[in-house]
């Protein structure tokens, strides 16, 4: 049986051969992908400045939310919300934040 190696439990960097960071891993957070369901058939039969409504309130609320409990938002693209706890601070209860 292959011996398995322990997930890293601390912030790791991957280097390129010329010793630059290419990325990090963070082994210890949570993302939040966020998207409305029946959203695009919704939004195809009303005026736009409904949609624009509906989006900036959801996204206001996300927002606050976030800011209270230490949520980074990552984006937001069309109606969907991407948030992550653990990064770039780590957090301990990231998961039930």
């Amino acid at each position: 049986i292959p011996q398995v190696d322990e997930p890293p439990t601390e912030k790791k960097e991957f280097v390129d051969d010329f010793g630059e960071t290419i990325a990090d891993l963070f082994p210890n957070c949570t993302v939040l992908f966020a998207d409305i369901a029946g959203f695009t058939a919704w939004s195809s039969t009303r005026d736009p400045s409904q949609v624009f409504t509906l989006l900036q309130n959801v996204y206001q609320a996300f927002d606050k939310v976030a800011l209270r409990r230490r949520v980074f938002k990552v984006e937001t693209i069309g109606d969907s919300y991407v948030a992550v706890t653990g990064l770039p601070e780590p957090q301990e209860a990231h998961a039930v934040i």
